[in-house]
């Protein structure tokens, strides 16, 4: 489990950040990869990892385009939509990512780290549903108070993924053969 979390947590880097000098250098489609591979290791103890997977495969083609295009410097045309469609795939994506870590830690008996997914899922769904909705009103309302709005969120974004990368880290360090093994001893 230690290696599925180690190639989610490079995956969701990948993704995460873009490094562009005439393609991206931190391709989404590795990124996505990796999750794949990741949620793949996990798929043969926890069946919602099958879910992940797919969602990774689909991120994983949507995303070859933008390997090729500046994405962070589009301003108009359909590759704006592209953009904001990535967006929203990498936010399907963690959704799934969470609903496997999720049934991983029914087993593990730490109810803090149980508490620790379920606050991260909760803030990090939220700000990014905020930040698809001041998205789609965006074309609609101006002004500096929505300026501001707009990149207080687009922060909280960005802070809500290194706290997304931060969990990731954490889950890596678990060990899951020992809480797994000490599980099944409570069952005995």
């Amino acid at each position: 489990m230690n290696k599925a979390f180690r190639l989610m947590f490079w995956g969701y880097i990948f993704v995460f950040f873009r490094i562009h000098l005439g393609i991206d250098l931190l391709a989404d489609p590795i990124g996505y990869y990796l999750i794949y591979l990741g949620a793949g290791l996990m798929s043969e103890r926890i069946p919602a990892a099958k879910k992940a997977e797919t969602v990774a495969i689909v991120g994983l083609l949507i995303s070859i385009p933008g390997m090729f295009v500046n994405l962070s410097e589009v301003t108009g045309g359909l590759w704006v939509l592209y953009a904001e469609g990535l967006f929203i795939w990498k936010v399907i994506t963690v959704y799934y990512l969470f609903g496997t870590w999720k049934s991983a830690i029914q087993h593990v008996g730490q109810s803090r780290l149980r508490q620790r997914v379920q606050i991260t899922y909760v803030w990090y769904m939220g700000i990014h549903f905020i930040m698809m909705l001041l998205t789609a009103f965006s074309l609609n309302v101006g002004g500096s108070e929505w300026t501001s709005l707009f990149l207080f969120f687009s922060l909280m974004v960005i802070v809500m993924d290194v706290v997304l990368l931060v969990l990731i880290a954490a889950l890596r360090r678990v060990d899951w053969e020992a809480d797994h093994s000490n599980h099944i001893n409570r069952l005995i």
